[in-house]
């Protein structure tokens, strides 16, 4: 190993455990409400049932231990999607398949960094890097804080590394270039990297990384998957096609890879592509070098792995711009300010189904059925079955709907 890559991994590690590691702070108090109610209702169901009569994806919570981590591991754990299935069903019920056999069977963990790159402080109140940081129905936390705490969520959830790296910023050139660098030095230390724009989220959380490495078909010779922007005129390079978006990348480790991300990097320079210096601080900064020089050279069949606009970039409100729906991954441009409440319903579309179960499962202990009676005045009196076949005929008289 080189000094310079010793050097690059001593300094990728010691940012997750420096002064500014105070994300796992901010988590805590980001998702508290979700961490006292689980609690709450995992113990509860075990004082009030037998281990027969509980939900089939209860996990209690061993010996005590309510950190994070553990509450996280019991919410997501038992309804992770396996690796090698052969498809997944999305919310809408529609099922996408493999095309073959999966490369990826086993758990990569440690092996994948999910990578949060920013060169700016964050500290203000509401952004990441600040001492506290409050829910306050979505308001009280800035849109690109949320984003990257479902990214370390996301790690934490399937075992994955995880760090933000505060970057160094170039003297001549947009914050967004920073980026590339930055991947190629995190590339030294791990096999892959899942590196996220803040207004980027990976839809379903419990949705393993390998199991789209195996849809999207990664091979041993893929160096980077990106997706297609949006099908309008700004969106395309000088040759006529479409950019990709630098949003959300996914790199594979390689000689060839490191070789890519430093031209990348050096592409301003115009040491080797002239006319690439507009780019410095010309939209769309890194994103226009890569679709104007970078993809052409970098151009077998496997290196660059290009992902559909529907599936790997936009949300559903962008849907009309292309297509570009966000299936698995969803990237915000169109309003940054959707992000929190996209965070919001990262927890609570695997916390409510699993409240609800419960509410089901324990219905002996708190539903008492009293329609076998009627109200007379201040009385209860039990139904005769000729009262209680009148009562079914009649049923709903005198309601009204839930809500109206």
């Amino acid at each position: 190993m080189s000094v310079h890559s010793k050097y690059a991994y001593t300094s990728l590690a010691n940012i997750a455990s420096g002064p500014h590691a105070r994300w796992r702070r901010i988590l805590l108090i980001a998702l508290l409400p979700m961490l006292c109610a689980f609690i709450y209702f995992t113990y509860e169901s075990n004082a009030l049932a037998s281990s027969q009569d509980l939900f089939k994806h209860d996990v209690a919570l061993s010996n005590g231990d309510t950190s994070m981590a553990t509450v996280i591991k019991a919410l997501y754990g038992p309804i992770l999607h396996p690796i090698d299935a052969a498809n997944f069903t999305d919310d809408e019920g529609q099922t996408y398949h493999l095309n073959g056999a999966p490369r990826f069977r086993k758990k990569l963990g440690r092996k994948v960094l999910v990578l949060d790159i920013d060169s700016r402080p964050l500290t203000k109140p509401g952004q990441l890097m600040d001492d506290e940081l409050i829910w306050k129905d979505g308001e009280g936390i800035r849109a690109l804080s949320a984003g990257m705490l479902s990214h370390y969520t996301y790690a934490m959830i399937h075992g994955y590394d995880y760090k933000f790296i505060r970057a160094p910023d170039y003297e001549d050139r947009w914050g967004t270039w920073v980026k590339v660098p930055v991947m190629r030095e995190a590339l030294k230390t791990h096999d892959y990297i899942l590196f996220m724009d803040s207004d980027v989220m990976l839809h379903f959380p419990h949705l393993p990384l390998e199991w789209l490495l195996n849809y999207w078909n990664m091979t041993k010779e893929t160096l980077v998957m990106m997706s297609l922007d949006p099908d309008e005129p700004q969106n395309y390079d000088s040759r006529g096609n479409r950019y990709l978006n630098t949003g959300f990348v996914i790199a594979q480790q390689s000689e060839r890879t490191q070789e890519m991300f430093k031209v990348w990097a050096e592409c301003p320079d115009e040491g080797r592509y002239l006319g690439c210096g507009k780019w410095k601080l010309e939209m769309f900064h890194e994103q226009a070098a890569f679709g104007n020089y970078i993809r052409y050279e970098f151009d077998r069949p496997e290196d660059i792995r290009v992902l559909p606009c529907v599936e790997a970039n936009g949300a559903p409100e962008a849907e009309n711009r292309g297509g570009c729906k966000g299936t698995f991954v969803r990237h915000y441009w169109v309003n940054k300010g959707l992000v929190p409440k996209a965070l919001s319903d990262q927890v609570m579309q695997y916390f409510i189904p699993r409240l609800h179960q419960m509410y089901h499962k324990t219905a002996g202990h708190h539903i008492v059925d009293a329609k076998g009676f009627r109200l007379s005045g201040a009385e209860m009196i039990e139904l005769t079955p000729e009262e209680k076949q009148a009562l079914n005929n009649g049923e709903g008289k005198n309601q009204k709907d839930e809500g109206w």
